[in-house]
């Protein structure tokens, strides 16, 4: 992969904004060419993988921390900010957890503990070190129903799709109190770090409005709490930004300005963009397709920079088109061969975008 380090910093471009963020992997952090790259256009830092539950620990007192050390100790030679992504999921996250081996799950109480003594060993290990947690991944339904006025109805529980089980809401018998819990926990073990929860399709109106209900109220719970100390206990709201050629602007820029009211910071957490199908990922993007893919870039990216004040970090969710988990979709910055897209010097432009 032959990199052009002398196109404009995607950091630097955008540093008086918000920091700018990719992901890695372990084996990436041994390629000198691809850590070039990313120290060039990158000053924050997702590890894809290997920070989610199930890569941390498999059973009790069973943990591995050996890749997630390797990364955080490059992160503090390079100056990367670290995101810690995640702490409690309903995918990835080791059935012990919230369950029994027989799969049942267990007591609130049981359930409780765990997760305590999970954070606690986590993020406690690793107080000071990481920038920002993505506390909780993920805890909405995707509900074609209207918000019915309590952001509780509305998070993920039982389901037909195994992979999509809410089991710590299960586990906790049918309650969102493991939210608070875990952010509780999160900001017992470690102090230093920013709380996020973080969320796909959070533009869509009924997921937008429950993801923004629940941060006012545990943040109103918090405030009651016997170790309030004026921090605010949800701090953040991570937009995951999977977008597409479907996604709605106007839907964005409402999500947006409703997430901005609830007092929280904001951050663009896994962005990309895709275009085309993947019933057929051989065949390349056509010059329509490129040139809305560029106009939806700019758009997000101004967007990003009026509002930049709010907005924490920005992080796109792979280094090139045939790294991407959405690789069928030609979803990002940088071709397959590592060359600059179109789109990439639409987005390095929307930074002198007036706020």
């Amino acid at each position: 992969m032959n990199w052009d380090l002398t196109l404009p910093s995607l950091y630097k471009t955008y540093e008086k904004h918000f920091l700018f963020g990719n992901i890695l992997t372990p084996d990436e952090l041994k390629d000198p060419n691809t850590m070039d790259m990313f120290n060039h256009h990158y000053n924050a830092v997702t590890a894809e993988n290997i920070m989610k539950p199930v890569h941390v620990t498999s059973a009790p007192d069973v943990y591995r921390f050996e890749e997630v050390d390797k990364l955080l100790d490059y992160a503090a030679v390079k100056g990367l900010k670290v995101i810690g992504h995640t702490l409690v999921w309903h995918g990835q996250s080791a059935p012990w957890l919230n369950r029994n081996p027989d799969g049942t799950h267990l007591s609130r109480d049981e359930a409780k503990k765990n997760l305590e003594g999970f954070i606690k060993t986590y993020a406690g290990r690793y107080s000071g070190r990481i920038y920002s947690w993505d506390v909780v991944n993920e805890v909405f339904r995707d509900d074609n129903i209207p918000f019915t006025g309590n952001w509780r109805d509305h998070l993920r529980g039982q389901t037909d799709n195994k992979n999509a089980v809410g089991h710590w809401y299960l586990a906790y018998g049918n309650s969102g109190d493991y939210i608070f819990d875990a952010f509780y926990f999160a900001r017992k073990y470690d102090p230093h770090a920013k709380l996020f929860c973080n969320e796909y399709n959070e533009e869509y109106p009924t997921k937008r409005e429950a993801i923004a209900q629940m941060v006012e109220d545990i943040n109103a719970t918090w405030r009651n709490h016997t170790e309030y100390d004026g921090r605010l206990l949800i701090e953040g709201i991570g937009m995951q930004a999977h977008c597409n050629e479907n996604t709605n602007m106007a839907w964005v820029r409402e999500s947006i300005e409703r997430f901005i009211k609830t007092g929280a910071t904001l951050a663009v957490t896994e962005m990309d963009i895709t275009f085309g199908s993947r019933e057929n990922p051989a065949v390349p993007l056509t010059q329509e397709q490129a040139e809305r893919q560029i106009g939806m870039y700019g758009t997000l990216f101004d967007m990003y920079v009026e509002f930049s004040a709010h907005i924490d970090r920005v992080t796109l969710w792979a280094k090139d088109d045939g790294k991407s988990w959405r690789s069928w979709g030609s979803p990002v910055l940088f071709n397959a061969d590592g060359s600059a897209k179109e789109v990439f010097h639409r987005v390095i432009s929307a930074s002198s975008t007036t706020p």
